[in-house]
């Protein structure tokens, strides 16, 4: 079988390298014909495949120069934590959040691509922002939760992987834009929570239909421990005890 894949010509090998034995792949690997496209097929198609193997593919200059070579041996379960872990660093923010998220690879190799993840945010486009903010995992929803445009907090609220904790970072962040505070309180899945309401009519710079509006959800406690909060803004202050009086004494 060795020989087989060592002397196999290209058409051959770019027929069998994908289901191929593990000798056949080690003489394809002896094969001077071989190139980057068969080793892309070895390593994104054929199951098999050894450590030793992508090891030895990840030694010749050659084939690890294009990029889809060092992403794919990245993104490998069987690769030697080292070859990864030396790799990631060149990869784009898109397979940084694939390594990030794939939960074959080992802890450390997904904790060091979200963490290049969290250092290259801000060079990031804003369509690339809006686009990873859609799939980030939980370390990368902390960084992008600080986010100060709304169109990247509206992918995030659409993110599974954002808690109500996060929403109440943003809810009460002093730095947290007017716009950013209109998208959460907008948001179906979120706005209905009664801490996050509460923290948003309390932020001073919620805009005032959003506040007024979330006030009518909250129950009349909660209103009159509004009432005397000593950072809680005026208007708001005013509309809950009216809100707490119509409660308390309808009309007739």
């Amino acid at each position: 079988m060795f020989d087989a894949g060592r002397t196999a010509s290209a058409q051959t090998l770019a027929m069998e390298l994908d289901r191929a034995p593990l000798p056949y792949v080690d003489g394809a690997l002896a094969n001077p014909i071989l190139d980057v496209g068969l080793v892309l097929l070895i390593l994104q198609k054929n199951r098999g495949i050894t450590a030793s193997q992508i090891a030895r593919i990840g030694r010749n200059r050659a084939w690890l120069k294009p990029y889809e070579v060092k992403a794919a041996i990245v993104l490998h379960p069987r690769t030697p934590r080292p070859l990864a872990m030396g790799l990631v660093q060149f990869l784009w923010w898109r397979d940084l959040a694939r390594a990030a998220d794939q939960a074959s690879l080992a802890p450390p190799l997904r904790r060091a691509a979200e963490t290049l993840l969290g250092i290259r945010i801000k060079e990031l486009a804003l369509g690339e922002q809006v686009a990873l903010a859609r799939i980030a995992t939980r370390g990368v929803i902390g960084i992008l939760r600080r986010a100060h445009d709304p169109m990247v907090i509206r992918a995030l609220l659409q993110n599974p992987r954002l808690v109500e904790e996060d929403a109440l970072v943003i809810a009460s962040g002093k730095g947290t834009p007017p716009a950013v505070l209109q998208a959460l309180a907008e948001d179906a899945r979120l706005a209905k929570r009664p801490s996050l309401q509460k923290a948003l009519v309390q932020n001073p710079v919620t805009p005032p239909a959003a506040a007024l509006h979330l006030l009518q959800g909250l129950t009349t406690q909660a209103l009159q421990e509004l009432t005397h909060g000593p950072q809680v803004p005026t208007l708001v202050k005013v509309a809950a005890l009216r809100i707490v009086e119509a409660r308390t004494h309808p009309a007739e």
